[in-house]
């Protein structure tokens, strides 16, 4: 193997992959490798989106085929439920092994890829870094680097918290789904964290049932426990996949230092509020997939998340962190009054100054002037 490309990506993910099938479109010069650190990835995620007007077509752009859309959901708490019909907008959901595959394919013969890599170290020399893995040094003039370097330290102060979930797609024995209905909130009584089940109904007996968790200190052993509970109403049923997972609700990210650009979860392309990253690292990629990566132009490269919506996301997450309990009578404030299409742009990272306006108008004033005066005095 050659030991010297212009451009190193650390990890096959999403974000590299969405990256890559976009770039090596308009960047044919440079030479690129892609390192993994597993020989055999166990893909059992989930990727789901909002689609419609003002937003991304992730299908078109990046080739894609969803495996199920939805233009009806509901959310849930004790006794009301808000239904909402979303058209012209849609929730679809990718099949997570069938999307990096596909996304792979796209960058064969354009790139290098190399699987049974370990990063080890990072050393930044005069003329170009060296990757020290676990079998070879590798050179290269700018490394793209996707693991997740979040550490516990940046867990520990306010309000930074977790999305952690479990969730098994089954097959009931009898009709339990609503195949037109998406499920996105089934809030439960819990003082400690926020807690509801996400139901993805891909027809009257066959669905994906997960339990979340908004919490400050997951515990899958504590989450799989609520999970087979939820799982008894369902009486005889077949379990074909299980899929788990945590995901950062925190505020900081790492930024481009040393020709080292930092993507995915630890550049700030989950939004920190819901988790949903598809969409923020299409708006990455869209932002800069004309450019070609150059000492001069680094910067460009950096993800810039919108900073008003920060701001908002803070108060958020300051309200979760402070007052889990009362979080399910927020959600269900935003979905009950607010457009549902104000709501789905503002979770896609493209709304309107009409569109904020409507959801700040929807939500309980006290409970966020809280949250607000929390964030500001120590």
């Amino acid at each position: 193997m050659n030991k010297s490309f212009d451009i190193v990506v650390i990890g096959a993910g999403l974000s590299s992959l969405m990256f890559l099938s976009r770039y090596i479109i308009k960047n044919k010069d440079q030479s690129i490798l892609l390192i993994e650190k597993k020989i055999k990835k166990n893909i059992n995620q989930t990727f789901c989106i909002w689609q419609g007007p003002d937003l991304i077509d992730i299908k078109k752009i990046y080739n894609l085929k969803a495996r199920h859309a939805w233009n009806k959901i509901r959310v849930s708490y004790a006794d009301e439920i808000v239904d909402k019909d979303i058209s012209p907008y849609s929730y679809e959901c990718f099949d997570g092994k069938e999307t990096l595959k596909n996304l792979l394919n796209q960058c064969k013969g354009k790139i290098t890829f190399k699987q049974g890599l370990d990063v080890k170290k990072i050393k930044n020399n005069k003329d170009l870094i060296e990757i020290i893995t676990n079998k070879d040094s590798i050179y290269t003039k700018y490394v793209i680097d996707s693991r997740n370097k979040i550490s516990k330290k940046q867990y520990k102060s306010a309000p930074s918290i977790r999305q952690a979930f479990i969730g098994n797609e089954i097959i009931a024995e009898n009709e339990k789904f609503n195949s037109d209905v998406l499920t996105l909130m089934e809030f439960s009584n819990n003082k400690k964290d926020i807690e509801f089940t996400y139901t993805l109904p891909f027809s009257n007996k066959n669905a994906l049932v997960e339990t979340t968790l908004f919490t400050k200190n997951p515990s899958f052993t504590h989450i799989q426990k609520l999970h087979n509970q939820l799982l008894t109403k369902y009486k005889k049923f077949r379990s074909i996949k299980k899929e788990w997972g945590v995901l950062p609700m925190i505020l900081s990210k790492d930024f481009i230092d040393n020709n080292n650009i930092p993507i995915g979860l630890s550049a700030g392309m989950a939004r920190p509020s819901t988790g949903y990253s598809m969409m923020r690292i299409a708006q990455w990629v869209k932002s800069i997939e004309n450019n070609k990566i150059e000492s001069s132009n680094i910067k460009q490269f950096e993800f810039k998340p919108n900073k008003l919506l920060e701001w908002f996301d803070s108060i958020f997450l300051t309200v979760c962190y402070l007052w889990p309990h009362k979080a399910p009578i927020v959600f269900m404030r935003l979905f009950r009054n607010a457009d549902i299409k104000s709501i789905i742009r503002f979770m896609s990272d493209v709304p309107t100054f009409r569109d904020i306006i409507s959801i700040i108008l929807s939500m309980p004033k006290i409970i966020m002037i809280h949250g607000l005066i929390k964030k500001y005095v120590k």
